[in-house]
């Protein structure tokens, strides 16, 4: 299943493909079946050309709909419409993605970045992302995640916490676990005066 790339400014170091801001690791990008759907405010969107454009993200939501037991469709759905801006209708599909597989962290951690990084609301993120990590303890983006929603929320001991649980439950061959790394660099480097 290709996934859409989003490169947001702590992910940008790395430069990985990774689903809705740090989702699926994947370091090439097919120009011709993927398009850039906007730059800016240090991020960049790549998507499938399927799921960009008002007509392909009706289609998705129509198969969604018309399948709302199929993980794969809802997510198609939820994907397409994060990447046409339309959040309202990628968190009814990421939430029914996460009701019919609540084992999957993608789909929790993909839930959270819609509040955090869309409607720039960290907070309501991390229950997301901490069910993200209960439900798939090895999906090292979460963790990454959630320690970024609590640095915008200035508890960088929280962070440091959760980015040390991370290195111990993330392989290391996941290409999450090096942005841990860096960023428990990055949270060491902090006045130890923060929360």
């Amino acid at each position: 299943m290709l996934r859409k790339l989003v490169v947001s400014a702590g992910c940008a170091a790395l430069a990985a493909g990774l689903l809705a801001g740090c989702g699926t690791a994947n370091n090439t990008t097919n120009t011709s079946t993927t398009t850039v759907v906007r730059t800016g405010n240090n991020s960049m969107v790549v998507a499938p050309k399927t799921e960009v454009g008002t007509a392909n993200m009706k289609h998705l939501m129509q198969i969604a709909d018309k399948s709302p037991t199929n993980f794969e469709a809802q997510m198609n759905a939820a994907d397409s419409a994060s990447v046409n801006g339309n959040v309202q209708a990628a968190i009814h599909y990421f939430k029914r993605a996460t009701q019919i597989n609540p084992k999957s962290g993608l789909a929790w951690t993909a839930l959270g970045n819609m509040y955090r990084e869309r409607e720039n609301q960290p907070k309501a993120a991390i229950p997301y992302y901490q069910k993200s990590i209960q439900m798939d303890p090895s999906y090292g983006w979460a963790y990454w995640q959630l320690a970024q929603a609590y640095v915008t929320l200035k508890e960088t001991s929280l962070a440091k916490q959760v980015v040390e649980q991370g290195l111990k439950n993330v392989k290391k061959t996941d290409t999450a676990y090096a942005s841990l790394q860096l960023m428990m660099s990055e949270l060491s480097g902090k006045s130890s005066g923060s929360k």
